[in-house]
This record gives structure tokens, C-alpha cells and sequence, in this order.
């Protein structure tokens, strides 16, 4: 009896360290695939740009030579393979890491909606970072690309990575819009607190003062 106790506890164990197991390994499956999107479609949407004005590969060309030789922007010729496959290399690590950060918040916004919003959090702060660095080592760079051409690109990767995250999780976007609407009524329909935590002090009388107290 003891022993098909011990059995039965094994493998209840057993069967919930492979349901984590899964859980943790289906949340990283969606943040590579979330990120090998993005980074496909930002590298995709740069190479066109750079092949219509006749310098194909420009963009990673230019960036790897800045991140790994140093160089500036007015330094860089021809795209090479190097600092091309270089960046590429760093392009996609960023993206996927990205993308498994943002998963990780998914699978959390299915008990909180609201954290979505953390997801939203991540990218604006790797874009900053991304755009900091690069300013540090060249200015002319943001400008060499185009600002535009990163805004474009910013919001072909939110809509990609989002849009494949609302694929995943279909209920996601409907429960924030819920969860976010419940929260401003809650807001709205909460009273002042200030007033209500005021205490009036007791009156003191001007009898009840000892004089002659120098």
C-alpha cells in the first residue's frame, strides 16, 4: 500500500514537471517564432529600400561596420559580407530575445490582460537603447538610414509581432479591451479617500490651559 502511495506521488509528480516542462518550452517556441518574424520582416523591409535606391545590403552593411570595426558612417563603401552577416548575426540575437521576453508577458496576460502592455514596454525600451547606441557611436548613422525608415520599420514590427501573438492567443486583445474599460470604472466609481482618513482633533478649551508657565 505504502508503496503504490509513493508510486502514484512519483508520478503526479513526474506528470506535472512535464506539464511545466511543455508550458515553458510552447512559451519559448513563440518567442523565437515572434522574433525570427520581426527580425525577418525589418531586414526584409531594409533590403528593399536599400535595393530601390540602387545599394543593396547598405543598412546592415553600414551598422555592422559601425557596431564591430568602429567605422563611421561616411567611412563605409560597398556592402561586404562581414559586417553584413555580422549584424545579421546581432540583428536577429536582439529580436528573438525580444520576442521571448514578450511571450513570457502573453502567457502572464492570460491571468492579467494589463501586462500586455508590458510587452509594449519592452520593445519602446530596446528601440531606445538601440537608437542611443547607435547615436554614441555615430550620429550621422540615424540619418545615413533615415528616420523615417525606422519609424516604418518600428510599426511593421509591432503589427508582425502583435498580430502573430493575437494569432496565438486569440482572446488576449478582447480581455485587455475588458480588463482596461473595468479598471477605468473602477477609477471613475472610486471615492476621494483623503477626506475620509481626516480626523477632527478635539477642541481644547482655553480653561483647561495652565497659566503662569514662563
Amino acid at each position: 500500500m505504502k508503496s503504490a502511495r509513493m508510486m502514484a506521488t512519483r508520478g503526479a509528480a513526474q506528470k506535472l514537471w512535464h506539464n511545466r516542462f511543455e508550458w515553458w518550452m510552447s512559451i519559448f517556441r513563440e518567442g523565437v517564432v515572434a522574433g525570427t518574424l520581426g527580425g525577418a520582416i525589418v531586414a526584409l523591409w531594409y533590403f528593399l529600400c536599400d535595393t530601390i535606391v540602387g545599394r543593396p545590403f547598405h543598412t546592415p552593411a553600414l551598422l555592422g561596420a559601425i557596431f564591430f570595426n568602429g567605422l563611421h558612417g561616411h567611412d563605409v563603401g560597398a556592402a561586404t559580407v562581414a559586417p553584413v552577416l555580422s549584424f545579421t548575426v546581432l540583428h536577429f540575437a536582439a529580436f528573438i530575445s525580444f520576442g521571448i521576453a514578450s511571450a513570457i508577458l502573453i502567457a502572464a496576460a492570460e491571468r492579467e490582460p494589463l501586462l500586455v502592455l508590458g510587452a509594449l514596454m519592452i520593445y519602446a525600451c530596446y528601440e531606445v537603447s538601440f537608437l542611443s547606441f547607435v547615436t554614441v557611436l555615430d550620429a550621422s548613422a540615424l540619418g545615413a538610414i533615415g528616420l523615417w525608415k525606422i519609424a516604418a520599420a518600428n510599426a511593421i514590427t509591432l503589427v508582425t509581432v502583435f498580430g502573430y501573438f493575437q494569432y496565438r492567443h486569440p482572446q488576449i486583445l478582447p480581455r485587455f479591451v475588458k480588463r482596461w474599460a473595468k479598471f477605468d470604472a473602477e477609477e471613475f466609481a472610486s471615492p476621494p479617500v483623503l477626506a475620509a482618513r481626516v480626523r477632527r482633533l478635539p477642541e481644547v478649551r482655553t480653561g483647561s490651559i495652565p497659566a503662569g508657565i514662563e
